[in-house]
């Protein structure tokens, strides 16, 4: 299936990074408030960029406004008659393979990431694979938490984090739910410091 830029739908980077976490939040059950600078920041656009999308989309009756402790405050109109619509098109081409290279791309003693292509239709199919994300890593689980259950707006996801000591360890010891792990269809190699897509062969 050929995958869609939306934004080129509607209209700007901007309005369509806006709608998607409108839209999305929504979904998943969430349809509280946010206001401009908080928006700015996470969507990492200018503050005067945001403004005016969000004027715009309030005249569309998509989002409605009010103020509270003197600051604007947003959030979606559920009487806006294409609301379901809408839903439907932001899940159906929700992507967050770019979120999730933007995350790890600056983190330190990342050996490996592997992601199962399944993530890219999470919101839609919770999907088979024995894991959504592979990591050799020394990190803070709390912090991965957090993040994915951001971008996957609650949904369940399956992910593994192991030391590159443990990892050696369970392949020396021929350990078959590394070996499925490694050698599942559909994985995407975002970080192969250990080169081990090349070494698949000899795995299996």
């Amino acid at each position: 299936m050929r995958e869609i830029d939306i934004s080129k739908i509607f209209w700007s980077k901007c309005r369509t990074k806006l709608l998607e976490k409108f839209f999305l939040e929504y979904e998943s059950g969430n349809n509280e408030w946010f206001h401009m600078r908080w928006l700015s920041r996470d969507l990492d656009e200018q503050i005067n960029s945001i403004k005016r999308e969000l004027d715009s989309l309030t005249e569309l009756w998509i989002l409605k406004n009010k103020t509270e402790l003197k600051k604007k405050i947003f959030f979606v109109n559920t009487r806006f008659y294409l609301l379901d619509d809408f839903v439907s098109i932001f899940v159906k081409s929700y992507n967050p393979i770019e979120k999730i290279k933007e995350y790890f791309k600056n983190k330190a003693d990342l050996e490996l990431i592997i992601v199962n292509e399944s993530v890219k239709t999470k919101l839609l199919n919770p999907g088979k694979s024995i894991l959504d994300i592979f990591l050799i890593w020394e990190t803070d689980k709390e912090e991965l938490w957090t993040f994915l259950s951001e971008i996957f707006y609650g949904r369940k996801i399956k992910y593994a984090i192991i030391s590159t000591e443990d990892f050696y360890n369970r392949l020396e010891f021929w350990d078959k739910l590394i070996k499925n792990i490694l050698t599942e269809n559909w994985n995407i190699y975002l970080k192969d410091n250990l080169k081990i897509k090349d070494k698949l062969d000899w795995i299996e």
